[in-house]
C-alpha cells in the first residue's frame, strides 16, 4: 500500500508564510475587505499544501523495500 508522501512541516510553514506575505502586498487587506482576505488566505493555504506535497512526492528520493 502506498501513502502520499508529505514534506517536512517547515517547508509548508515557510512556503505558506512567504506566499501570504506576497498576497498581502498584492491584495492589501485594507483595500480588499475582511471576507476577501480570509478567502485568499485559505486559497493560498490549500494551493500551497497541494503543490508542496506534489513536488515533494515527485522530487524526493524513494525508499526501496
Amino acid at each position: 500500500m502506498t501513502r502520499a508522501r508529505r514534506a517536512p512541516w517547515w517547508i509548508y510553514a515557510v512556503t505558506i508564510g512567504g506566499l501570504n506575505l506576497a498576497r498581502q502586498v498584492l491584495f492589501p487587506p485594507s483595500q480588499v475587505g475582511t471576507a476577501a482576505t480570509i478567502s485568499l488566505f485559505f486559497a493560498v493555504l490549500a494551493i500551497s499544501f497541494a503543490v508542496v506535497t506534489a513536488l515533494h512526492a515527485l522530487l524526493a528520493p524513494r525508499d526501496r523495500e
